[in-house]
């Protein structure tokens, strides 16, 4: 149990340690901004949003039968292949 304590110990040490310099950051950040705000500001112009261009019109997609052609049947596939092969001579 004497490791587990040493790491309680360890812990709070590192957030006493951590809190320590958050405090000076902050007191440094305080002083810093007294000195900005003695300073007279530019003014700030906001530019007005273009307006969003309109994308051009997309071509429609292509269809199954422009790139493919015509549907074709299987029956008419299947009776293409059977007669090519008559065509062969027979042995």
């Amino acid at each position: 149990m004497g490791k587990q304590y040493k790491k309680l110990v360890k812990r709070r040490r590192r957030t006493a340690y951590l809190a320590r310099r958050k405090a000076v950051l902050n007191e440094a950040k305080q002083s810093n901004s007294k000195k900005t705000k003695s300073t007279a500001k530019k003014a700030t112009v906001r530019k007005k949003a273009a307006p969003a261009a309109k994308p051009e019109p997309v071509a429609e997609k292509a269809k199954t039968e422009d790139v493919l052609g015509p549907d074709v049947t299987p029956e008419v596939a299947e009776s293409s292949t059977k007669e090519s092969s008559p065509e062969e001579p027979k042995e």
